[in-house]
């Protein structure tokens, strides 16, 4: 089958250049994929020299964010589907027109549907504002206030993942710190948790704390390092947990 849609494929992580790359040649051979690209220069290459239809963008790459880069574009000729691990940067796709948003790992069967509103972009003429639309009615489902279920020794508090602010460990329990001030004291330890809050903006930064990123105001670098919370408690950052603090709060 002849390609009829060309596409070029960003990411900073060459093994998920490679899954698209491979899901796209099994489940969409009309695509073609004519470019990849990695880094600023090479993304800004591409995208200025070459006339894809489809481009498939990670939005974190290293320290930058993609967002950043179309930014330097003087026009966006193409459509774009965002790929990331972070629903939270969803909302910013609406200024670039995205029509659609993939999770990682990918969904060949989303995938699919991606490239089928692309070919309707195209071949149909289906206005973008509809597609744009169908994509922020994704993207309510994707950021519909997700809810937890805790259990104390009184029954189950059912709370709301954003209302946490953060996790502390005592021993085999674990205190909730909740945005109101309350606390719930849990009879579970704080590894525990930190499974099941994975998904939800949640980091271990201490042997003793689980945060929720979303409730950072301020990161400091002296002495170890430390994090204050919306509440203004100072909080430790181990030295192993750093890193990974760094790149999930998009330090430069």
């Amino acid at each position: 089958m002849t390609p009829s849609l060309t596409c070029i494929i960003i990411d900073d992580e060459q093994k998920d250049r490679e899954n698209i790359k491979m899901l796209l040649d099994s489940y969409c051979p009309q695509v073609e994929v004519i470019a990849q690209a990695k880094d600023r220069s090479s993304i800004l290459k591409v995208l200025t020299e070459m006339k894809p239809d489809l481009v498939f963008m990670d939005i974190q790459l290293g320290a930058i964010s993609v967002f950043d880069i179309l930014n330097e574009l003087e026009s966006i000729d193409f459509t774009i589907v965002f790929v990331t691990a972070f629903d939270r940067y969803a909302i910013q796709g609406y200024q670039y027109d995205a029509i659609d948003y993939l999770l990682k790992p990918v969904d060949p069967k989303r995938l699919i549907k991606v490239v089928d509103k692309t070919f309707r972009l195209k071949n149909e003429n289906q206005s973008k504002e509809s597609i744009v639309n169908d994509f922020k009615e994704l993207y309510s489902k994707i950021t519909e206030t997700p809810k937890i279920s805790i259990t104390d020794a009184r029954g189950v508090h059912v709370v709301k993942a954003i209302d946490v602010l953060y996790c502390v460990s005592d021993g085999n329990y674990t205190t909730f710190v909740m945005i109101d001030d309350t606390e719930i004291v849990i009879s579970k330890n704080l590894k525990h948790f930190e499974s099941k809050l994975k998904n939800y903006d949640f980091l271990r930064i201490h042997k003793s704390y689980l945060v929720n990123l979303n409730h950072i105001d301020f990161l400091i670098k002296e002495q170890g390092g430390s994090v204050i919370m919306k509440n203004g408690k100072s909080l430790p950052i181990s030295r192993k947990s750093k890193k990974e603090l760094y790149e999930r709060m998009n330090v430069l």
